[in-house]
């Protein structure tokens, strides 16, 4: 009697235990699908964008957008936050609708300054004398101004006058990076500031511009039958304005 006293318990305990575990499971199962469905916030491209676009103007340009898409369906190394991809560009083609992801996208000093060159325009360099201009101070991303010196010029005498009004930095010598470009003796490119000790090392021998087609041959001429100096506008500087140019004339005039 006993034993069967026993047998039973033990089952009622083992019943139990196995109810115990199957909640347990299909608790467990629940949150699962749950987790699964969790919505999670992804950048995903609202039209097909081609290799070699920035992704500060997709996203300027609402080109790249965060959706939100359940946890199941987002796709391993997916983009959620914009600052993740700053500063690069696409190297890889995107379908519309499909999820940003983060190998997909390369700084320009890993994809090659081509994939910096805005549509429609082309790049050019032209020394960097460091005696004028703001040699050694700009970066890759700033905006200049081109300004040349004629003497003689069109009517005979000395002129200066703004060539070029603005035009997008691509490159400090071999520097396609944010980063402060300089160049070693030998001429090779060399980033980053400077240590404690050393010399200012020597500014990079070009800089290379972001410019129309017909603004290349406007300050190739001008290079090559003048003197090209660059001036550094600010980051907030949004229109600048028009001038006539300088002769000795107008230089002297009080």
């Amino acid at each position: 009697m006993r034993s069967r006293i026993v047998i039973l318990v033990v089952a009622i305990l083992l019943g139990v235990l196995a109810a115990a575990l199957t909640g347990r499971y299909l608790d467990s199962l629940e949150r699962g699908i749950a987790a699964e469905d969790e919505p999670i916030e992804v950048l995903v491209a609202q039209e097909s964008l081609a290799r070699g676009a920035s992704a500060d103007d997709l996203i300027e340009a609402g080109l790249i957008v965060r959706q939100s898409i359940p946890r199941r369906y987002v796709a391993e190394g997916a983009v959620s936050s914009a600052s993740t991809i700053q500063g690069q560009v696409l190297a890889q083609g995107v379908s519309q609708g499909e999820q940003i992801t983060a190998s997909r996208f390369q700084f320009p000093s890993q994809a090659g300054l081509a994939y910096s060159i805005p549509p429609d325009y082309v790049a050019v360099s032209i020394p960097n004398n460091a005696v004028k201009g703001i040699a050694g101070l700009v970066k890759p991303g700033d905006s200049v101004m081109a300004v040349v010196t004629f003497d003689p010029g069109p009517e005979g005498e000395s002129l200066s006058q703004v060539l070029i009004p603005r035009a997008r930095v691509l490159a400090v010598g071999s520097a396609v990076g944010a980063e402060r470009a300089q160049e070693t003796d030998a001429g090779s490119g060399v980033l980053g500031g400077q240590a404690a000790g050393e010399q200012e090392p020597a500014a990079a021998s070009t800089i290379t511009l972001a410019l129309s087609p017909a603004d290349v041959e406007r300050l190739v001429f001008a290079e090559e039958k003048g003197a090209v100096w660059l001036a550094l506008l600010g980051s907030t500087e949004t229109e600048v304005p028009a001038t006539t140019g300088q002769t000795l004339e107008s230089v002297l005039a009080r």
